[in-house]
């Protein structure tokens, strides 16, 4: 039950090559090599991928970065007679997830000079530095791209993403422009998205909305998921809690096409209700979620636990861990276990609570 390695934004950001590994399927659970490379078995990690690397070659680098290992993931990459961008993207991609592990990344590419490089190597590069050093550190990309491209749409929906998490949105508006005018790029639904989540958290409700109709209107793009989260949680952050409702409500309905909800979405409206006292509401949501083997976050579930709890739900608090416990037993571990303390629980011990079987019987592969 590990967090998940990207935002729903952040994944957005970067090009399809360089998500090629992340929705490559490898032939063996993401957890198992987890629980390998935390118990430094490094040799069964070697083992257990070894068989895979003719056909998944990508997946199989892919996974080593991602299970914290990007030495052996770059020493895999020396092994592959012709490596792509696409093998060299699958080294580095994963490790954005942690900034300590970002800050790798240029090293990583200096050491395999001869690699090609791609758009997506470009944009992995500017979030990494963007991560570690700011993104007026990586500005120098738009003029020398490593790829030896033209700066790309994602490599600008990085740069103004990150000003916008700087909290420097004249930053990125100058940049944006810069983008639109100077380039004659258009932006995409990520590059929006960008704009919408900087909104959603230090805009207003009406702002947010009106950056969703221009995007639908006048941009003609179709907003997703995350534009809909956008809006969720900006109007759970401005106590409209029911309006956020509605709005889950439509989106879980199919009532905008080809958008439905995701585990950001679960985070943000079991978290809305939580912060509103409204237990009993966020419990049913939450299990929806998990029906639909979404989960929200783990700080979500915790506050959904201890207000259970506090509530005098004890029994509802347990029933949350004992069957997230009982039907992921393998994935429920490291900072999942806080989840038994919060409920009361000893570690281990299932308690006398009635788990409701949904079919859910499997953890999302990244929750």
């Amino acid at each position: 039950m590990a967090a998940a390695i990207f935002s729903t934004a952040s994944r957005r950001l970067l090009s399809s090559a360089a998500a090629t590994a992340e929705k490559t399927e490898l032939p063996v659970p993401m957890s198992q090599l987890r629980r390998l490379a935390r118990a430094g078995l490094l040799a069964d990690v070697d083992a257990t991928l070894a068989p895979l690397l003719p056909s998944h070659a990508v997946s199989a680098i892919s996974a080593l970065s991602a299970v914290g290992l990007p030495d052996r993931a770059s020493a895999l990459l020396r092994t592959v007679a012709s490596p792509s961008a696409e093998h060299l993207n699958a080294v580095i991609f994963p490790l954005l997830r942690r900034r300590r592990l970002a800050a790798l990344v240029p090293s990583i590419l200096a050491e395999h000079a001869s690699v090609p490089r791609d758009a997506a190597t470009d944009s992995i590069l500017a979030k990494s530095i963007c991560l570690t050093s700011g993104a007026d550190s990586a500005l120098h990309l738009l003029r020398e791209p490593p790829s030896g491209a033209a700066p790309s749409l994602h490599l600008f929906t990085a740069l103004i993403d990150s000003f916008y998490k700087q909290r420097l949105p004249h930053r990125a508006e100058e940049l944006w422009r810069a983008m639109v005018e100077d380039h004659g790029i258009a932006p995409d639904t990520a590059a929006y998205n960008a704009r919408i989540t900087y909104k959603c958290a230090n805009g207003t409700v009406d702002e947010v909305k009106e950056l969703i109709r221009v995007m639908r209107e006048e941009a003609g793009l179709q907003p997703d998921v995350t534009s809909y989260n956008a809006l969720m949680r900006a109007l759970a952050r401005h106590k409209r809690v029911d309006e956020a409702l509605k709005v889950y409500r439509g989106v879980e309905a199919g009532e905008v096409p080809g958008v439905a909800p995701d585990c950001a979405t679960y985070s943000c409206v079991v978290g809305a209700l939580c912060g509103a006292g409204r237990w009993s509401e966020a419990e049913d949501l939450f299990y929806e979620g998990v029906k639909r083997r979404k989960l929200a976050d783990l700080g979500t579930v915790r506050m959904l636990v201890r207000g259970l709890k506090g509530a005098g739900k004890g029994r509802a608090a347990r029933r949350v861990v004992v069957g997230l416990r009982k039907k992921f037993p393998d994935q429920f571990d490291g900072p999942w276990r806080v989840l038994e303390e919060a409920a009361g629980l000893l570690p281990g011990k299932e308690d006398e609570v009635e788990v409701e079987e949904d079919g859910a019987d499997e953890l999302p592969a990244a929750a």
